[in-house]
């Protein structure tokens, strides 16, 4: 009996220790927990991200938040997320895929609550930054920051061309000029004026409204086809004939940055992610950044930027939003290298302390989302097909630029 009492009190100690064991285990985490997914690629913004993260987590006694980059495809994979319902608590939205998204009416959480209620206010941003990110009135993304296109130049090639480098007052028919002087094609070290990227519509689109063609009318219909988009595309064109302009992967670069800091380009259209690279890669190549030419119809340029979001399936919908606050802060915003601040205080205070970016600020007055509505990403792929067809003479700038047209009505059709 003794016995059996001994073994029932150490079956109820074990039990009892069983049950303090599973009550520790299942005990709710005082902190709320949160998830951000952006990118994985860009070392430094990766390096500045989980900084930030570290900063906020301990700055907050009951958010801990983690920061999760994705690499390879991230939209499919995002979207893989969202369906699943394991989409993180915020997440990066690049411009290009913000229509689509806002077409699937059950992602994207409108922030204009939170604004309301908050020190961060959406005049604090650059105006076009805010509306990229905005529709019917409400704003969906906050920018995390941004860039525009500027005309990079070698100063070298340009003293010995003989030739002023390029300012505010260039036109396209100038920059052709100059493109087509800067050439050498003959000795031991070839150079040529421009390097384009001859299968991406992101550099040809600006030049298109230059010349005053739209790439739809009222009605949604397709207009790049339009008599000025085929003088654009001539225009365009007519760079690659005259010799003037040489793809990287004839010179064995793989982007147009690149063969511009090989010195094997004297331009090129490219974003303020060049400086970064070229510091890198080619520190002890002088240059300069001036605004993209004007056109016939005025200036163009594209708005490539990025925003923090929050999914209609976010469990924490206003902690969510307390760490958009601090990303978005002025604070985080001054920390920013690999692009321009998406605050307009801020990118003064970025621009004043490196005057080479200044183009790439002041083109954001004017220049347009990259962005080509709900079904962007096809539109633009199939834009990009247009101008190979015509840079590598398969399709005259008309044909490949009416194909391309009701192709793309097509895909708006869908």
């Amino acid at each position: 009996m003794v016995g059996g009492v001994r073994a029932c009190g150490v079956l109820a100690a074990v039990i009892g220790l069983a049950l303090a064991s599973g009550c520790r285990e299942a005990r709710p985490d005082a902190k709320i927990r949160l998830r951000l997914s952006g990118y994985a690629g860009n070392p430094a913004e990766t390096d500045l991200m989980r900084q930030l993260i570290d900063d906020f987590n301990a700055s907050q006694p009951q958010i801990a938040a983690r920061y999760e980059p994705v690499p390879g495809q991230y939209y499919p994979k995002l979207l893989t997320m969202l369906a699943s319902k394991t989409a993180p608590d915020v997440f990066y939205l690049d411009i290009l895929y913000f229509q689509p998204f806002l077409a699937k009416r059950s992602i994207l959480r409108p922030l204009d609550d939170f604004l309301a209620t908050s020190s961060t206010r959406a005049s604090d941003f650059i105006p076009s930054l805010i509306g990229a990110f905005s529709d019917k009135g409400k704003v969906y993304g906050l920018p995390k920051d941004f860039n525009t296109l500027g005309l990079y130049y070698n100063r070298a090639s340009f003293d010995r061309a003989g030739l002023g480098y390029p300012s505010d007052q260039w036109d396209l028919f100038r920059f052709r000029d100059a493109a087509e002087r800067l050439t050498r094609t003959t000795g031991p070290a070839p150079r040529h004026g421009v390097a384009l990227t001859p299968e991406t519509a992101d550099r040809f689109l600006p030049v298109a409204f230059m010349f005053g063609a739209r790439l739809y009318a009222p009605d949604g219909s397709c207009a790049i086809a339009s008599p000025a988009g085929v003088r654009a595309m001539a225009y365009y064109a007519s760079l690659r004939r005259s010799g003037a302009a040489i793809f990287p992967s004839e010179v064995g670069s793989s982007w147009a940055g690149d063969a511009f800091g090989r010195e094997q380009a004297a331009m090129a259209f490219e974003g303020s992610w060049l400086t970064p690279y070229l510091a890198e890669s080619f520190p002890r190549l002088g240059y300069g950044i001036s605004q993209l030419p004007r056109g016939p119809a005025g200036r163009s340029n594209f708005l490539f930027t990025v925003a923090y979001v929050i999914p209609q399936s976010a469990r924490h919908p206003e902690a969510a939003w307390q760490l958009i606050e601090y990303l978005t802060s002025e604070s985080a915003q001054e920390r920013i290298t690999f692009a321009l601040p998406s605050r307009k205080a801020v990118s003064a205070r970025f621009v004043a302390r490196h005057p080479r970016y200044r183009p790439i600020l002041e083109a954001a007055a004017y220049a347009q989302p990259y962005a080509f509505g709900p079904q962007g990403n096809r539109v633009n792929d199939r834009l990009g097909l247009a101008v190979q067809e015509v840079l590598l003479g398969v399709k005259s700038p008309q044909q490949a630029l009416v194909d391309a047209a009701a192709a793309i009505d097509r895909i708006n059709r869908l």
